[in-house]
């Protein structure tokens, strides 16, 4: 079974890739709205894979990262930034903190996010 982290603030896209990811029988999904639950759930759980949002309240995508320090507490768990910016000064930053992959969310259905995780997934072997 494989641990998923899905940190998302908009109750919509959060819905959506849910749905996706629940309908894969060997995917464990965890749900934060925010960089400080994802946090608290990183206190408790390992994931595989975290697929977080940059932009949300109480403690962004950037924030979670410094504190998360996952390079340093689970080095094999892969980081897919999916957030609308796809350039900045945030970005940059997430792929230096330890974010393995950028994907743009307006540019992404559900089941391109499915092809990512399969992806990232296949590069923990």
């Amino acid at each position: 079974m494989h641990k998923i982290l899905l940190v998302e603030d908009e109750k919509i896209l959060r819905d959506a890739y849910t749905i996706m990811l629940k309908s894969h029988a060997d995917y464990k999904i965890d749900i934060a709205m925010n960089g400080q639950e994802a946090l608290e759930l990183c206190k408790k759980y390992t994931y595989d894979i975290i697929l977080l949002d940059l932009m949300m309240p109480i403690l962004d995508g950037v924030g979670f990262l410094k504190k998360a320090m996952l390079t340093t507490v689970a080095p094999r768990t892969r980081v897919v930034i999916m957030s609308n910016l796809s350039t900045g000064e945030g970005v940059s930053q997430a792929m230096k903190l330890g974010a393995h992959r950028q994907a743009v969310k307006s540019d992404l259905s559900p089941r391109d996010v499915m092809k990512i995780v399969r992806e990232e997934l296949g590069a923990l072997k």
